[in-house]
């Protein structure tokens, strides 16, 4: 299992954030994202960042599945329309490269 936080952005000073947001996107999940839990931590301002535990092989798959997500819920949910996509990685290990290290 990994856990991806994934960036949420936009640029509006008075963000609209659904409240049910973690629920809205573990809606949106497909069986085979291997998605098992939603976090959503707000950053007024700024957008959110998304945490997102999930079942996958390899560290880089994972990342791209979140991002994947996030990708589907600022195209299909209403309050999300116009945000954008950050960086999507897992927290500690992204900044070391260590996926090679993590697919053996």
């Amino acid at each position: 299992m990994y856990l991806v936080h994934t960036e949420l952005l936009h640029r509006k000073a008075e963000l609209c954030i659904p409240q049910n947001l973690a629920d809205l996107l573990r809606d949106l999940a497909r069986p085979d994202d291997g998605v098992e839990h939603v976090v959503v931590h707000p950053h007024p301002g700024r957008g959110v960042t998304v945490g997102v535990y999930l079942l996958s092989d390899r560290l880089r798959e994972a990342e791209e599945t979140a991002a994947r997500l996030c990708g589907r819920a600022v195209t299909e949910i209403g309050p999300l329309s116009g945000w954008a996509v950050g960086r999507s990685e897992a927290p500690l290990l992204a900044p070391y490269d260590l996926d090679g290290v993590m697919d053996h």
